[in-house]
């Protein structure tokens, strides 16, 4: 796994883990090194959970379109009803959903 120049893993709450160890493992099953975006840096839309350590963004620019849906689902089934996982132009993002966990 390799992080973008820029971007810390600092701040990323437990919840989080499973989901880096999941996704190095899924893009080296496709013959890729999964590379993080972001996380708690940069600025996010309103809402974001990115800035409290819930939420990352995968690289996904050598995948084709296909490959990026497969990728996606195979995360969406092995994390839990509580993660959210979006496929975006030029990323996965994938949060933890504090909200829906406690309530």
């Amino acid at each position: 796994m390799k992080v973008k120049d820029g971007v810390s893993l600092f701040g990323l709450k437990i919840e989080m883990r499973i989901v880096l160890k999941e996704a190095d493992r899924i893009w080296k099953s496709y013959g890729h090194e999964l590379v993080v975006t972001s996380t708690t840096d940069g600025v996010h839309s309103a809402g974001s959970y990115h800035p409290y350590g819930y939420a990352v963004d995968l690289r996904t620019n050598y995948f084709g379109e296909l490959e990026v849906d497969a990728v996606a689902q195979e995360l969406r089934n092995i994390l839990s009803f509580f993660y959210d996982v979006v496929v975006e132009s030029t990323h996965i993002h994938v949060e933890y959903d504090y909200n829906r966990a406690n309530s």
